[in-house]
């Protein structure tokens, strides 16, 4: 998720329509939830959890296929996916809140809204002055998309016009690649736009997010392989769930089942399930290392 905004593919447009609703809460307690409510007979992993809403975990969502979608008052998505398993672990209700990646980390280090937010965010040394994380889930790279099979940066240089979403991190280094055949646009819609009706040749996007993007369409998404005037290619990101900064008992109490779910191969079946490959998962020993 690289101190520029996180790998959104920059889809908050999408999501205005919802999100004055958030920016009008007063508190949690307004978020909308379609999850059933939790047993009483529930036994909870870790006891003396806290959560802004007391047995509810509040969660920031996005707008940001294939981690987050949002569906009327509910949720879906990758990540949502862990989520549902980290409350139903802890025995805490669900309650979603739309989100932009704008207000996704005040919402929880400023305006106390969310517990935790979702979308793919890349963990930074910059936003964990802001905000603490969970333990790391997956990698994020540069998707290369286009008909041509490309997937390196030297394959770009020979196709013409290749569109970039305004923010991503690999925007500077690859200017000085591609000069002025890289075009920023707004984000995915627009520049799968543009593709599809032929003025890019190729696009770069998250890979994650290119993949659902580009599904059942003519083109092909491919990692960017390995180029050393591309920082990205040689130094994946890494993506985790922000959470307040000092609850650390909720952050740590979420990182251990996270850490389970990567041993027994739960994060693995995740990332097929929304045809990703099992190399985005952050091994064990990165994850330890990882900014907390």
């Amino acid at each position: 998720m690289i101190p520029t905004p996180t790998p959104r593919t920059f889809r908050t447009i999408a999501f205005l329509g919802v999100i004055a609703a958030a920016v009008a809460l007063s508190g949690c307690e307004a978020a909308t939830s379609a999850a059933p409510a939790v047993s009483s007979n529930c036994t909870p992993k870790d006891k003396g959890l806290t959560t802004y809403t007391p047995g509810t975990l509040t969660v920031g969502v996005p707008e940001n296929p294939p981690y987050t979608k949002t569906e009327g008052t509910s949720a879906s998505g990758l990540e949502i996916d862990v989520v549902t398993k980290l409350a139903a672990a802890e025995c805490l209700n669900l309650a979603y809140v739309p989100i932009t990646y704008a207000n996704g980390i005040p919402m929880i280090s400023e305006q106390k809204r969310t517990d935790i937010s979702t979308g793919g965010w890349y963990v930074t040394a910059a936003r964990a002055k802001q905000v603490g994380y969970t333990t790391p889930t997956f990698y994020d790279t540069m998707g290369i998309v286009s008909k041509k099979d490309a997937s390196t940066v030297s394959d770009l240089q020979s196709l013409g016009a290749v569109g970039t979403g305004t923010g991503f991190s690999w925007n500077e280094d690859m200017t000085k690649v591609l000069g002025g055949n890289l075009k920023q646009y707004p984000g995915t819609v627009e520049m799968k736009q543009d593709l599809m009706n032929g003025r890019l040749q190729a696009s770069l996007d998250g890979y994650a997010v290119a993949v659902a993007a580009y599904k059942g369409t003519d083109f092909k998404v491919e990692p960017a392989k390995k180029d050393d005037r591309v920082a990205i290619t040689t130094s994946q990101p890494t993506i985790a769930f922000p959470v307040a900064k000092e609850n650390t008992v909720l952050s740590n109490a979420f990182s251990a089942l996270i850490d389970s779910y990567r041993t027994d191969g739960t994060l693995t079946a995740l990332l097929a399930k929304y045809d990703l490959p099992a190399d985005l998962l952050v091994p064990a020993d990165k994850a330890a290392a990882s900014i907390r």
